[in-house]
């Protein structure tokens, strides 16, 4: 009895543990929804993926949790590493008999949200929100056509709001489970009160999106078609896990129309640009669009896990850290692409490489751009003497860099 005492309290409350915490808990993986149980030094659990339970057993050791894993068609061995604070984790894994390690990172799942950040189904269509301090903001509706602008006070957030059309106001009180809220509006001007619900969407466990965002390359009708997204949907087709999605883009009001479509998509999202480009931003029927309208796009879109440019010479100047500088400080993300007018063919095997390793190897931007500066000189910034493929410039800025300052070149981490 005193013992299943102790481990309720254990599990129950984290902070009564040791220092090093608990690996018992629901987990957000880079390979699916993970629960473990732990009993002293013993850890056994499973994780989904792609519909499978898969079995995982370990023994922890200060902070570090050595295991195996078993899917249908491999096995294999790994270690994770618990985060000060008990809410991640970072580790790797190998199959048996393999030589090279992935990455497997994790975050652990609270089952009370306290918030109102995160993306909802309500009354007047999916709505994402962010929050910091108190202040909550986000779009809703088609297209992301309508922002949500207001101050939580404990459960309770009053708002304001604007439609392409009309504005108002309103209140939304959370559940005790965070799941779902109820609350009402009114336009400006009006005495009438309507009622406004949401139901919290939960993610898919282990499922990735890539979106890409492309112009039109043909300049007339003598040209035959060509369309990279066409070749990574075919690419990428052999993957369950991922979905990609392929839209055109015209000008400024549709490119921002999909970006903003994002942010209604509750798992997290590889976003790719792909059209010409210059160190003053991305260029289409002869117009450029730059930083702050590529900003403007995205400031909601908290579940981007990249944004790539499949451009020319975006990353030679300060492009990226423009974005930087003006997106919210809530929502942040890598930025990559190119520093120079970069070869078609060597654009197309660099990011078939790059997004392998993020969206089916698990693997951190950061870590995937290094995997590449490893595997593809060529996507330096140095000549290959008697190479008949140019350095390609390739760059990768994390949220965390200085924004002042230039990228880094990919083969090294800022």
């Amino acid at each position: 009895m005193k013992k299943s005492l102790l481990l309720f309290l254990l599990f129950a409350c984290p902070s009564l543990a040791r220092g090093q915490g608990t690996f018992a808990g629901t987990w957000d993986t880079s390979f699916g929804r993970m629960n473990l149980t732990q009993e002293d030094k013993k850890v056994r659990g499973h994780y989904e993926m792609d519909g499978n339970r898969c079995p995982l057993n370990g023994t922890v050791e200060k902070n570090r949790l050595t295991f195996t894993y078993e899917e249908p068609d491999v096995k294999g061995e790994g270690w994770f590493e618990l985060s000060a604070d008990g809410k991640s984790f970072n580790g790797k894994w190998r199959r048996t008999g393999g030589k090279g390690w992935g990455e497997w990172t994790g975050k652990r799942v609270v089952a009370v949200v306290q918030g109102f950040a995160g993306l909802w189904s309500t009354t007047y269509g999916r709505m994402r929100l962010t929050e910091a301090s108190g202040r909550v903001q986000g779009i809703y509706g088609a297209g992301g056509a309508s922002t949500i602008d207001g101050k939580r006070e404990g459960k309770k957030l009053t708002f304001s709001y604007q439609e392409p059309a009309v504005a108002g106001e309103g209140w939304f009180e959370l559940s005790a489970d965070g799941k779902s809220f109820s609350g009402k509006w009114r336009e400006k001007g009006r005495s009438a009160w309507a009622d406004w619900k949401g139901q919290r969407i939960e993610p898919v466990a282990g499922r990735v999106w890539l979106v890409v965002l492309e112009a039109n390359w043909e300049g007339d009708l003598s040209e035959q078609e060509y369309a990279f997204g066409a070749m990574l949907r075919a690419f990428f087709a052999r993957s369950a896990k991922v979905q990609v999605r392929h839209r055109l883009f015209t000008d400024v009001a549709s490119l921002t129309k999909w970006s903003k479509e994002v942010a209604y998509l509750a798992e997290p999202v590889v976003l790719v640009v792909a059209t010409h480009g210059s160190p003053q931003g991305v260029t289409v029927d002869g117009k450029t669009i730059g930083a702050k309208s590529l900003a403007d796009a995205l400031r909601h879109c908290d579940n981007l896990k990249l944004l790539h440019f499949s451009a020319c010479q975006i990353m030679k100047d300060k492009l990226a850290a423009e974005m930087v500088r003006s997106l919210d400080k809530r929502v942040a993300f890598p930025i990559s692409g190119y520093t120079t007018t970069v070869d078609w063919a060597a654009s197309a095997i660099i990011e078939f490489t790059y997004f392998d390793m993020i969206l089916l190897r698990g693997m951190t931007p950061s870590a995937a751009a290094e995997q590449v500066g490893k595997l593809l000189p060529f996507s330096g910034d140095k000549p290959i003497p008697g190479a008949a493929i140019p350095p390609a410039g390739f760059r990768l800025l994390l949220p965390e860099a200085d924004a002042a300052r230039a990228a880094s070149p990919a083969a090294k981490r800022p």
